[in-house]
């Protein structure tokens, strides 16, 4: 291929690129959300590796008798939360897009901030979950770059 195909290829790519900047930060950003919710809804890790605090004992009993687990929190008793939470995008310019994960209504908001004051922000991304997403995008950037 001689250099004037490859510029030729290479600018065509760019453009493709973005045109879809929009969509991959979307696609990105779905990919960290479900492995944000698999790590605690399995694990009950943060994002540092540790554990949340316990649930209050009176919550724990009721979670008991409605046959859910109590050995560590999950953030979910009915799974409207999670069902919930998703990404958006929040600003769409020419050169950025800005996508936000968090809850698409007011009731689910206001269950993150009251997470938030007991137990942090749960919606924090642990540095494996931005490794394996910024791996996978740099997988990605690379196939479209071959030449």
């Amino acid at each position: 291929m001689d250099v004037k195909n490859v510029i030729a290829r290479l600018k065509a790519n760019l453009s493709e690129l973005q045109e879809q900047r929009k969509t991959e930060a979307l696609r990105i950003a779905l990919d960290a959300t479900a492995l944000l919710k698999l790590r605690i809804q399995t694990s009950g890790q943060n994002a540092d590796g540790g554990s949340f605090p316990p649930y209050v004992p009176s919550y724990a009993k009721r979670r008991r008798k409605n046959g859910l687990q109590t050995g560590y929190v999950d953030f979910t008793d009915r799974g409207r939360l999670w069902a919930n939470v998703q990404p958006r995008v929040e600003l769409d310019e020419q050169n950025r897009t800005l996508v936000v994960i968090g809850a698409r209504d007011s009731e689910n908001n206001a269950k993150l901030l009251g997470a938030v004051k007991k137990r942090g922000n749960i919606l924090r991304l642990s540095q494996d979950e931005i490794d394996l997403v910024a791996d996978a995008n740099r997988e990605r950037l690379a196939k479209v770059f071959e030449i």
